[in-house]
């Protein structure tokens, strides 16, 4: 009888038992480096890849602009933008001034665009940081380019953008200005929608007055009004003291207004579509309108005047007011949702001049400064007045 301790089967039996042992850990361990290897792959497959900025030079010979119809048949077979010359024309002191090339070899990001314009964040190697406007398809001579530039140059309110410099040849109109960190009003509007930044009520105020103060500025203030043309939150931005500053005056009428593509957003749009101080007047009334009520129109879409009225006709009006002016400014937010709905009048004659507009949003902020002197109690403790509201909407016009 042969001895079961000398069987040679026996070893191989437990082999194949420690075998059978490790097997399921070999195939977990098998399983998880070929989970590990598919992913790497398609992490690295589909990672962006770090890439040096963009020159502006790089930007404008990828997106040749599209030539006016008064350039020559030569311009018209260009492919990529020239720009030996003219140099930058520009509009402040001497220390500030830099070079074309110095400007198209910095580094650029494409922050918007439009079938009339490009915008550029150009950051230069001396680390001073513009905003270059690229205006495409327009229809304008040189010339006329260069009065309107040089008029519009000179202009200087602490409510307006100023213009640093232009560029200008047949395939290649630059504008540059001086960048702001702080962004826009639309851009305040969105994150205070988002919930994620407050917009105090005195804050909307100051920005309500100033961008009345630039706008009577350019409409009044000079030999020739300049009407804007294209009002909107998106075009009002915040310098550092949170001042409003209007940006793109000057270049509407190089726009032909009755075209569909002549605007991204409609909703600031006076119904007659034209380049006047009405015009500009009903769109300021939309932009104090989202002040007050906290909605974007550019973002939206929204008819904020058709909803506005649709409410006040409702005997709804105070639920117009978000809650930032419900619970700060509500009292003197009637007087202003007043002037705001007179300007958005569907009559260009029913709609106040902007120096009306002005005296009224400095009488509301004079009465509260006076209130909150005289009185430490808080805004529901005092009446409510909305008693003005009945002369904004008449009652065989302004329908929605």
């Amino acid at each position: 009888m042969t001895n079961p301790s000398s069987d040679p089967q026996l070893p191989n039996e437990d082999i194949k038992t420690a075998h059978h042992n490790l097997s399921p850990y070999l195939f977990s361990l098998l399983l998880m480096l070929t989970f590990i290897s598919i992913l790497a792959f398609f992490v690295t497959k589909h990672s962006p890849t770090r890439t040096e900025p963009k020159g502006l030079t790089e930007f404008l010979k990828e997106s040749p602009m599209k030539i006016n119809v008064m350039e020559t048949e030569k311009e018209e077979h260009r492919d990529t933008p020239t720009m030996e010359k003219p140099d930058l024309a520009f509009f402040i002191e001497e220390h500030e001034r830099f070079q074309i090339n110095d400007l198209l070899s910095s580094a650029a990001d494409l922050r918007g665009q439009s079938f009339y314009s490009s915008l550029y964040k150009v950051r230069l190697r001396d680390d001073s940081v513009f905003a270059v406007k690229r205006l495409k398809n327009l229809q304008v001579s040189i010339d006329d380019f260069k009065k309107e530039m040089l008029r519009v140059g000179r202009l200087r309110h602490p409510n307006l953008l100023p213009l640093v410099a232009y560029h200008c040849t047949e395939s290649e109109k630059l504008l540059i200005y001086r960048y702001q960190r702080k962004g826009s009003l639309l851009s305040l509007l969105i994150t205070y929608a988002e919930g994620k930044k407050e917009f105090p009520w005195r804050l909307r105020l100051h920005i309500a007055s100033g961008i009345a103060r630039g706008l009577r500025y350019l409409l009044e203030s000079n030999k020739e009004t300049i009407p804007h043309g294209n009002l909107k939150p998106s075009n009002i931005l915040l310098a550092e003291s949170d001042d409003p500053l209007i940006s793109e005056y000057g270049i509407q009428s190089f726009i032909d207004q009755k075209k569909p593509l002549a605007f991204s957003s409609n909703g600031y749009r006076a119904p007659e579509k034209a380049l006047t101080e009405k015009s500009d007047i009903y769109s300021f009334g939309v932009v104090l309108l989202e002040l007050l009520t906290g909605k974007t129109v550019e973002r939206t879409g929204l008819d904020l005047p058709k909803w506005v009225k649709a409410m006040v006709r409702e005997e709804w009006t105070g639920e117009v007011f978000d809650r930032e002016v419900n619970r700060a400014g509500r009292q003197w937010a009637f007087p202003l949702l007043n002037v705001a709905l007179q300007c958005v009048s569907n009559a260009p004659e029913a709609r106040p001049d902007i120096y009306e507009v002005l005296v009224k949003i400095e009488q509301v902020m004079s009465t509260q400064d006076d209130h909150c002197i005289s009185s430490p109690s808080s805004v529901e403790s005092t009446p409510r007045d909305n008693s003005l509201l009945h002369t904004a909407i008449p009652e065989n016009t302004e329908t929605p």
